[in-house]
């Protein structure tokens, strides 16, 4: 089966911060419309990768291409107009803006191109959050919050998704109301990186899982045969999920 494009490559990407090795010779590709999942034990990486691949802090050495432009370089601001987009794991929404005043916020920084108040309605409407777009954060549910921080992240021209543990105080009810959304935003043509510790729930929606220990990739492939490596299971998912002989 051939395989699509590669929409996000990272290329033996390092990273030290004084002695301490948080990256070393990471690499992987990311196809288009791709849902992968990257864990691992805390410690791992994963936070300073994302910081690496959304521009926030630069590599000490390695390379990342988006739609094949070498971006290593390139500005967070710049990489996020150009459609490299991301949460964060604290929700950082405005108390006394609404709903919709939050997400237009985001719109006027990296809306370029057309009307910032037809970019803001489509982002709302992705989320169904239509509803609450007169209502401020405090008035809404926290499925509802992290929907409104997803809709920030994705409102104007968003190519890849890049979602740090969004799902985190999340009810396992709540989680999945918040799961269906992100697939819908797959299903419509993003490609999405979530960063997540509720394994059955990144398990569940994940194409492809990437496993990071030490700021290494050591596992690289579909979730049942991650999930069933023994370097893995040593590393980070623990005998519990061992697969039943």
């Amino acid at each position: 089966m051939a395989r699509n494009p590669a929409v996000l490559e990272v290329t033996s990407v390092h990273r030290k911060f004084g002695g301490l090795q948080a990256l070393s010779d990471v690499s992987f590709a990311v196809e288009q419309q791709e849902v992968v999942g990257l864990i691992g034990p805390n410690g791992a990486g994963k936070s300073t990768l994302f910081e690496v691949i959304s521009g926030n802090i630069p590599p000490s050495s390695g390379a990342i291409a988006f739609h094949g432009d070498d971006v290593t370089r390139m500005a967070a601001f710049r990489r996020r107009r150009s459609g490299l987009c991301r949460t964060f794991q604290k929700i950082r929404l405005f108390g006394a803006l609404t709903v919709a005043q939050n997400v237009a916020v985001a719109a006027q920084q990296c809306v370029v191109d057309g009307n910032w108040r037809d970019e803001v309605a489509s982002a709302l409407a992705k989320l169904r959050l239509t509803a609450q777009a007169d209502r401020y954060p405090s008035e809404i549910t926290l499925p509802d919050r992290k929907k409104v921080e997803i809709a920030r992240a994705i409102v104007g021209r968003c190519r890849v998704l890049m979602l740090d543990e969004c799902l985190s105080g999340l009810t396992r009810d709540e989680a999945d109301e918040v799961v269906q959304e992100i697939l819908g935003l797959n299903r419509q043509g993003l490609t999405i990186i979530v960063v997540e510790h509720v394994m059955p729930v990144v398990m569940a929606m994940a194409q492809r899982l990437v496993v990071l220990q030490h700021g290494c990739v050591i596992a690289d492939g579909p979730p049942k045969e991650v999930a069933a490596n023994p370097v893995v299971i040593e590393a980070y998912l623990g005998a519990r999920h061992r697969p039943a002989p």
